[in-house]
């Protein structure tokens, strides 16, 4: 719904810019889509004028087969109501720190611009507040319920502090700072709301509990077992297993309940989700992560590792990056513009492919490179060159890619390549056609090198074609590009092939 909130911001120059999305809600019984919209307490209430020019909007904007109901509530900025959201959402989320925490210690001023709250924590439950990321979600709840600008300001205000005959115990800080990124939740699978701050999987050796990762799935498979013993002996439960990969892979399981059943049809390989679990040891004697929460995420900072040398990033380029112009694409007279399934439609993706002088990443070296980078769906951008290797390239090798010595004996060193490619994946998903078990492999080698990791999360084109069911004899890249209507020429150049798997890419995720 974020797509029709921003049209409602916009739309006749922000005529309803006052109204606020409040909720969604899908009355099957009378099959009926209700919105709510929120209004500010500065208004005595909403015309019928308005409430049929919104509800216009709505069925406009909203391709629903249901029928369509628009409500509207004001926005009360009583301080006694935000008072009590504040402490409902701790009750709701954070138990621990709700039970140290009273209407008291809340203070709320209103100025011109905004609400601003004021939060009197002692130093223990601050701690605790600072450590869960509470900050942000609070936002949210509160920017969600009313319409208003908040700024929340904590003060350490041992006032307040913990009574002694309520135990408390501190939260354990390991002495080697936990390393976290950032992402960004779309849509909520099942479970609790997950913080959006997952660590790397490298990190994760040990048991532990209540563990938030991102990645992308590979290898789900659906499973059914008996239960043998117990209450309910004989009956049928579902679970999955899978891969998460972001960069590095841990296996993966989920006991699926029966009302979760019709949304883990959603699962697929290939897709990104922000998951929250516990850490065990599974019966294959590894590390599993039993899964109790999934959302689906996008990536919105890169992951970054502590033993990354990233001073190089600051070395001049060697290669020159070039706009992408498709007059298809940005013809604004075509019938319709296209639009596409996730994660191709809010995510940036590199799709690349490498042409190298053998098959082995340990003694085989990289020769060309050649990506294109999707944003949100639209190709955007080309990245294009030869590398020198220290090596003559082989006979064998020059016969399948048709690269010779005399076309990299002037072209950048890999050193060199490899970190302005390093560059162009920043903040992106990476893919390619079978890049998990070939091309990968001499990225992270030749990242390595010169200290970078290659830990964007990663979309493997190979494995989505398969999922897909396509109705070809192989899947080869020239197979599958033919059957969706992509042309392939001048296969076995890293360029051609990484627009061809872009366009399949594409393909794969367009709807119709």
């Amino acid at each position: 719904m974020d797509d029709f909130s921003a049209k409602l911001q916009t739309y006749q120059n922000g005529k309803f810019s006052f109204l606020k999305l409040y909720s969604v809600v899908l009355k099957r019984s009378e099959e009926v889509c209700e919105l709510t919209f929120l209004y500010p307490q500065t208004m005595e209430g909403i015309d019928d004028q308005t409430r049929r020019e919104m509800l216009e909007f709505a069925m406009q904007n909203l391709n629903l087969a249901s029928k369509i109901r628009v409500k509207f509530k004001k926005s009360f900025l009583d301080k006694r109501l935000l008072k009590k959201q504040i402490l409902d959402f701790f009750v709701a989320n954070f138990k621990s720190i709700s039970a140290q925490l009273s209407d008291q210690q809340i203070e709320i001023f209103e100025t011109e611009n905004n609400v601003k709250i004021v939060l009197h924590l002692c130093s223990q439950v601050k701690e605790m507040y600072d450590n869960l990321f509470i900050k942000k979600q609070l936002l949210d709840e509160l920017e969600n319920s009313f319409i208003a600008n908040f700024d929340i300001q904590e003060i350490d205000d041992e006032g307040y502090a913990i009574a002694d005959e309520v135990p408390y115990v501190p939260i354990k800080v390991s002495a080697k700072k936990t390393l976290r990124y950032e992402v960004e939740p779309i849509k909520k699978l099942f479970g609790k709301d997950i913080l959006p701050n997952p660590e790397l999987i490298k990190n994760n050796t040990e048991p532990k509990s209540a563990v938030i990762l991102f990645g992308t799935i590979s290898g789900l498979t659906k499973r059914v077992f008996t239960v043998k013993n117990g209450k309910r002996k004989g009956e049928e439960k579902t679970y999955y297993t899978f891969n998460l990969n972001d960069g590095k892979t841990i296996e993966c399981i989920y006991f699926c309940s029966k009302t979760n059943e019709k949304k883990c049809c959603a699962l697929a390989d290939g897709m990104p989700f922000l998951c929250l679990g516990d850490l065990k040891v599974g019966l294959s004697g590894k590390l599993t992560y039993y899964i109790s929460s999934m959302t689906y995420a996008q990536i919105k900072t890169k992951p970054m590792d502590d033993e990354e040398d990233l001073s190089i990033l600051d070395r001049a380029p060697v290669v020159k990056i070039e706009d992408y112009f498709d007059h298809e694409q940005s013809n604004i007279f075509s019938k319709s513009e296209k639009s596409y399934r996730e994660p191709v439609a809010t995510n940036d993706i590199v799709v690349y492919d490498l042409e190298t002088t053998g098959l082995d990443p340990e003694t085989c070296e990289i020769i060309e490179i050649g990506a294109i980078k999707i944003e949100k769906g639209t190709i955007t951008k080309k990245f294009s060159t030869f590398v020198k290797p220290k090596s003559p390239i082989p006979a064998d090798a020059s016969r399948i890619n048709h690269i010779t010595d005399d076309m990299v004996e002037d072209a950048p060193k890999i050193e060199d390549v490899i970190v302005d490619f390093y560059n162009f994946c920043d903040g992106c998903y990476i893919s390619g056609y079978n890049n998990t078990d070939f091309d990968n492999k001499f990225l992270k080698k030749a990242g390595q090198k010169v200290g970078l990791k290659f830990s964007n999360p990663n979309l493997d084109v190979l494995i989505l074609a398969r999922a897909a069911r396509l109705r070809v004899n192989n899947f080869k890249l020239i197979t599958v590009a033919t059957a969706l209507g992509v042309d392939l020429t001048n296969a076995h150049r890293a360029y051609n092939d990484a627009f061809a798997t872009a366009k399949v890419l594409l393909k794969l995720h367009e709807i119709e």
